[in-house]
C-alpha cells in the first residue's frame, strides 16, 4: 500500500487567527496523552501531540509563555496567543530541540494519526482510544516511537 503524501510547509494558528505557524520539517511522533496537565491544558479528555524539530517550527504573532513543573518534576515551557489564549506549543526545558505541537491547531491535521497513547490510568474511561498502543509512561520511548510512527506516517516532502 502507497504512502499518503502530505506537503510541506504544514500551517496552523490560534483560533483568532493572531497567531500563525509554519512547519517546515517532517513531524517526528504522534501520540496521546491522557495525564490530568494535558486534561487541563486541553480542556479536553486528552491532548493530540505532534513533536516537530523546533528549528523546523516558525511562529508569528502575540505569544504568552509560561513554565511549569510537572508532576514527574519536569519543567515545561508553554506557548499561547496573548488574546485568545489559545495554546499552541509546549517544550521540555530540558530539550530544546524539540516541540510539542497542538495537532488541534493545524489547518488541516487528517493525517495526524497517533501511535501510542500513554498515562492510560488517568484517562477518562470513554477516552482510551481503541486500537492505539498504551505505552505506561515510564515505558515510553520517543527514540522508538517516533521510528515506529515513521515507518506507518505520510510521506512529507516540500514538492
Amino acid at each position: 500500500m502507497e504512502k499518503a503524501k502530505v506537503k510541506l510547509p504544514l500551517f496552523g494558528g490560534c483560533l483568532c487567527g493572531e497567531v500563525r505557524y509554519s512547519l517546515s520539517g517532517a513531524p517526528l511522533l504522534v501520540h496521546v496523552c491522557h495525564c490530568h496537565d494535558c486534561q487541563s491544558i486541553s480542556g479536553s479528555a486528552y491532548s493530540l501531540t505532534v513533536l516537530v524539530p523546533a528549528a523546523a517550527l516558525t511562529l508569528t504573532g502575540p505569544l504568552e509563555t509560561f513554565t511549569r513543573t510537572t508532576a514527574r518534576g519536569r519543567e515545561v515551557r508553554n506557548a499561547a496567543c496573548a488574546h485568545c489564549r489559545a495554546g499552541l506549543t509546549s517544550n521540555d526545558v530540558a530539550r530544546p530541540d524539540f516541540t510539542a505541537l497542538r495537532a488541534g491547531t493545524l489547518d488541516d491535521a487528517s493525517w495526524a494519526v497517533p501511535i501510542a497513547q500513554t498515562f492510560v490510568r488517568s484517562a477518562i474511561p470513554w477516552a482510551v482510544i481503541p486500537g492505539i498502543e498504551q505505552v505506561e509512561p515510564k515505558e515510553f520511548n520517543y527514540v522508538n516511537l517516533s521510528a515506529a510512527w515513521r515507518a506507518t506516517a505520510p510521506v512529507f516532502s516540500s514538492v
